[in-house]
């Protein structure tokens, strides 16, 4: 999905330059079991499967490409592969896509590293495939698709899997993403119908395994479902009355359902799967379809990533997926729906969480680094008397999602509030982009760590809510820098569920400015966060006699439990409090020395990590 500022237009599919890309196929073969015949023959079976009425694309076969490709003439440059000059992205107009019958895995080595061809490895580098130009205006260039010789044989199961995963690959370099639909034929809870199977769509992000091959775990592997079918016509549109010869117009005995999933008078829910069932005009509940046929995100079209004050922004083309239009945050289109018998037909619609194993190279929707779990319970929604061509629209909301948005006080860069002075603190990253500031002061010669655990709407722990990350500048440093004193990259390095921690150190005096953000640069409603500072300030009495003694040590974020340790050697804790603790200090005897010294106290929570 485009967006700024990499992309010149904003909140538009991601396609082709033409309707009618073309691959050329490399002039070798593929194996001593494949020849240079068989093996086109299997990628024109995979690339056919994506012609269809119902979307303008064709995909053809152009060609050949001039040379086979091998480890002879392709190899590793100062910025990424170097292909021959026909396979270059550069040779677009020319040649779209192209095939690399990769015999020898070499390769397959070069792009994913030495070892990758495998054939143990088949399952995961049988096809690789590369969109290595996409341009600002939104539309692909050029595609490169690796089919690894080393994962072929004498079997010809070996070949229909590997005729699977190019099919599964065309699908992303046309542009398709990954889809949740029917989801438990994937996680087998409940244990999935015949027809919940039937459904299950061929762009499902991971695949099951019932044996050596995963397409046999699928019925009919080689054919598309009804949602694969609805993102190739969102992609690939044909309006109605515009449907050139062998196609038909994308909505023609079709429904599309869009519409918005909102926090009610906040802002749309992002990241939420919307899936629909169809129930047949004139019959009985009993007959809804226990399977869902098509699905959608909420948000898909809006932010990926927004950067945030600890990393900053993301100016490359992957940084800039999605409008910023708010508009689109809590958007949902589902784009083609087929009819079921008759003149019309009703849809019951539903959402769900994202499977939290999908995200990075697998995810679903917009949320990449990691999904979010939606606000409030699931609805079951009965909607329309919908015929041909209608388009419905229509704003819903989940079951008591959270309304509220109070993050108001938690400061801003220019005016940061106070930690308070316990140390411990919650609230909410409220609002698309917040981030909550704060400001302490700390002596020479310290320590702090700055823990935050991300919550959930009832008060637990959460790694499906906020990610939270951390940034400490100094006062003086200018706004809208990076942190000039440290920063977390990426949330949940603590030790417990859904904590970020980070712990940094002073030898002078400073003020300090304090950042909590999250990761994708979101805010929600439902991103409730718990924070603290760890930091001992200061220690009463300075001395003790050389038999030890009681010390307090006065500070922030102490909790029962918390260890004190004076030169790696434990104190015993009588009492704790959030701003004191207080311990008898060992003696320079258990300190191993006989003379007067300067010591370093410790204080450490140990269920966290937190030293300070």
């Amino acid at each position: 999905m485009t967006g700024p500022p990499y992309f010149t237009t904003s909140g538009v599919p991601v396609v082709w330059y033409t309707k009618q890309p073309l691959y050329f196929t490399d002039p070798g073969d593929l194996s001593s079991s494949v020849n240079h015949a068989a093996a086109d023959a299997l990628v024109a079976a995979a690339a056919g499967v994506w012609n269809v009425p119902t979307a303008s694309l064709v995909l053809a076969q152009g060609g050949a490409l001039d040379e086979h490709v091998s480890g002879a003439n392709a190899f590793l440059g100062a910025n990424g592969p170097i292909f021959p000059a026909d396979v270059e992205s550069g040779n677009y107009l020319a040649k779209q896509i192209a095939v690399i019958y990769d015999s020898d895995g070499s390769i397959t080595d070069l792009l994913l590293g030495n070892g990758a061809s495998d054939p143990s490895g088949c399952r995961q580098n049988g096809v690789t495939e590369s969109v290595d130009s996409i341009v600002p205006t939104g539309f692909i260039q050029h595609a490169i698709l690796i089919l690894n010789g080393r994962c072929t044989g004498p079997a010809p199961q070996q070949q229909m899997q590997l005729q699977y995963q190019l099919m599964r690959a065309f699908g992303r370099v046309l542009g398709l993403g990954w889809s949740q639909t029917n989801d438990n034929v994937f996680t087998d809870s409940p244990q999935p119908t015949a027809n919940q199977a039937l459904y299950w769509p061929v762009m499902h992000p991971i695949d099951i395994i019932c044996g050596p091959y995963t397409y046999q775990c699928m019925p009919q592997p080689f054919t598309l479902r009804p949602d694969d079918l609805s993102a190739l016509a969102e992609l690939y549109f044909i309006a109605q009355g515009q449907a050139g010869p062998g196609k038909m117009d994308s909505l023609l005995n079709a429904n599309e359902l869009n519409g918005h999933l909102n926090f009610p008078g906040v802002e749309g829910m992002q990241g939420v799967n919307v899936v629909v069932r169809r129930w047949a005009q004139f019959t009985l509940p009993s007959k809804i379809e226990d399977w869902y046929v098509a699905s959608g995100v909420s948000g898909s079209f809006y932010r990926q990533s927004n950067g945030n004050p600890v990393t900053g922004k993301d100016s490359s083309m992957a940084g800039s997926q999605g409008t910023q239009d708010s508009w689109y945050q809590g958007y949902t289109l589902i784009q083609r729906i087929p009819m079921l018998p008759g003149s019309w037909q009703q849809l019951i619609l539903e959402t769900e969480p994202v499977n939290p194993l999908y995200t990075g190279q697998y995810a679903v929707g917009p949320y990449i680094a990691n999904t979010v779990a939606p606000s409030g319970s699931d609805p079951v929604l009965t909607e329309g008397l919908y015929g041909s061509y209608t388009q419905a629209y229509f704003d819903w909301a989940t079951d008591n999602p959270v309304t509220a948005c109070n993050s108001g006080a938690d400061g801003t860069e220019a005016a940061p509030a106070a930690v308070p002075a316990q140390g411990w603190w919650q609230d909410q990253l409220c609002g698309y982009g917040h981030s909550a500031w704060s400001s302490l002061s700390v002596k020479a010669n310290r320590s702090l760590t700055v823990e935050v655990t991300a919550e959930d709407e009832q008060g637990f722990a959460s790694s499906v809510k906020a990610m939270p990350v951390i940034g400490v500048w100094n006062a003086t440093d200018a706004l809208g820098s990076l942190p000039g004193v440290a920063g977390t990259e990426e949330a949940f390095n603590g030790e417990s569920n859904g904590m970020t921690t980070l712990g940094t150190s002073f030898t002078q005096p400073d003020q300090l400015r304090i950042a909590i953000a999250d990761q994708r640069g979101d805010g929600r409603p439902d991103f409730n966060y718990r924070a603290r500072v760890l930091y001992a300030d200061s220690l009463s009495p300075a001395t003790v006699s050389a038999a030890g003694g009681t010390v307090t040590i006065t500070g922030m974020g102490f909790r029962t439990g918390n260890t004190v340790t004076v030169n790696g050697v434990a104190a015993t804790v009588s009492s704790w409090t959030a701003n004191t603790i207080v311990a008898t200090a060992p003696s320079i005897h258990a300190l191993g020395s006989t003379t007067a010294l300067v010591a370093d106290v410790v204080v450490t929570d140990l269920s966290t990590g937190g030293r300070r």
